[in-house]
């Protein structure tokens, strides 16, 4: 109870601190939905980078990103053949790609023929100096001939790979024309040279594309050195063979056969 003193009256209890009053809920919606605004732009990055448009994209800072410049296969008015792709000019070399080793190069040399007298092409039976035939070019030529070679001709070059194999089943269902690929370990493939073997590579032969523009020089030379291993593979005398590798076939040998 409040003491009188005079005409005020005298409190003995502490005054309360102030409260704040309620928030207006029109702050607490606007509050809710500019949270919610905010997440949009997020989303529609997000929802940018997982799809696809045929339109540019929006670059804000240009940079080098987007310059003006022409595309493969497109026309320009600025030649007078209206092609962009310029091709190459007859007569130059690139810098560094003279490529006058033929032996290297193109596994082959054009000689006159004294038959025809007209130029024919005589494959080099060696490797090139360039090429030392070791361990490490085997290993090389496995890795290469098993990405780009293995999938018609197998594993094994015996010409049963996935993509042969496909191509038969095909041929059968479909009455197509499908060209069995080549066991590389019989002839003709065994008895041609090596230089025939690289260029076969290089430029390809009848149904076979050439790989050149995807195979370096110097791995169709280990693919080379890897196709004469699975050629000499089959023949190989005892003597040169090591014991344990010997040891190793017949055990495969035996767990191959069908259990009596």
């Amino acid at each position: 109870m409040p003491e009188s003193y005079g005409n005020l009256p005298q409190y003995t209890e502490a005054p309360k601190p102030p409260r704040m009053g309620r928030i207006p809920a029109i702050f607490i919606s606007l509050a809710l939905i500019g949270a919610f605004a905010s997440w949009i732009p997020l989303a529609l990055f997000a929802r940018a980078r997982a799809s696809y448009s045929k339109e540019p994209r929006v670059s804000l800072i240009q940079d080098m990103g987007v310059q003006p410049k022409y595309s493969q296969q497109q026309s320009s008015e600025v030649f007078a053949d209206g092609r962009a792709d310029r091709p190459q000019i007859v007569g130059t070399v690139a810098r560094g790609h003279l490529d006058a080793d033929d032996h290297y190069y193109r596994g082959y040399s054009m000689e006159t023929d004294p038959k025809t007298g007209k130029p024919a092409a005589k494959f080099f039976e060696d490797f090139p100096s360039q090429v030392k035939v070791d361990m490490v070019l085997l290993q090389r030529g496995r890795q290469r001939f098993d990405i780009y070679c293995s999938a018609c001709h197998g594993l094994d070059g015996y010409g049963h790979g996935t993509v042969n194999e496909r191509g038969l089943e095909l041929q059968l269902e479909e009455h197509g024309a499908w060209v069995q690929a080549a066991n590389l370990t019989i002839d003709p493939p065994k008895s041609r040279p090596v230089g025939h073997i690289y260029n076969t590579i290089n430029n390809g032969i009848r149904n076979m594309p050439g790989y050149g523009a995807q195979i370096p020089v110097e791995d169709r030379w280990a693919i080379v050195a890897y196709v004469r291993a699975l050629q000499l593979a089959p023949n190989v005398p005892n003597r040169l063979v090591s014991p344990d590798v010997i040891k190793q076939g017949e055990e495969q040998a035996k767990a191959e056969q069908p259990a009596k």
